[in-house]
């Protein structure tokens, strides 16, 4: 018999990416896992990192979520200026995520679905030095309840 899923890790990425490209109005690009087109001098990246298994039971389980979150600035010698702007993005967007704390999408199979306690846990700023880019890391996580059974 085969068995039934959804994708979560994917709808979670599909939302939070539309979640971002909605704020931004594609002034903010967003790629899914670890490669940027060359020329892209400001983008986020979405890579998915872990679950862990929070709560188990013979009805459904609830699982977090983790997506490192990179905010990546191609500039090597980043001055005052430059700065403000990083800042500025690195504020705008741990707004963005406060104000989505659950998210509701639909997923493959037609089933309205819900997320919870999505947040960053914490922040990185400069956090690839030796590459010639300024990066902003987060640990994003968000918890999920399914497999009803």
């Amino acid at each position: 018999m085969a068995v039934t899923f959804t994708n979560n890790f994917k709808n979670i990425l599909d939302k939070l990416e539309s979640i971002i490209e909605a704020e931004f109005k594609g002034a903010l690009p967003v790629y899914k896992g670890n490669s940027i087109p060359a020329g892209v001098n400001q983008a986020i990246q979405l890579i998915p990192t872990a679950t862990t298994l929070t709560e188990y039971s013979i009805s459904s389980e609830t699982r977090e979520f983790a997506v490192e979150v990179r905010f990546v600035f191609n500039e090597a010698n980043v001055n005052e200026t430059a700065l403000d702007h990083i800042l500025r993005q690195v504020s705008r967007i741990e707004a963005l995520i406060h104000d989505n704390m659950k998210m509701t999408y639909t997923n493959e199979n037609s089933v309205t679905e819900h997320v919870f306690n999505c947040r960053f846990d914490s922040t990185t700023l400069n956090a690839d030095e030796d590459s010639g880019i300024y990066v902003v890391v987060w640990d994003y996580k968000c918890q999920h309840q399914g497999n009803f059974g």
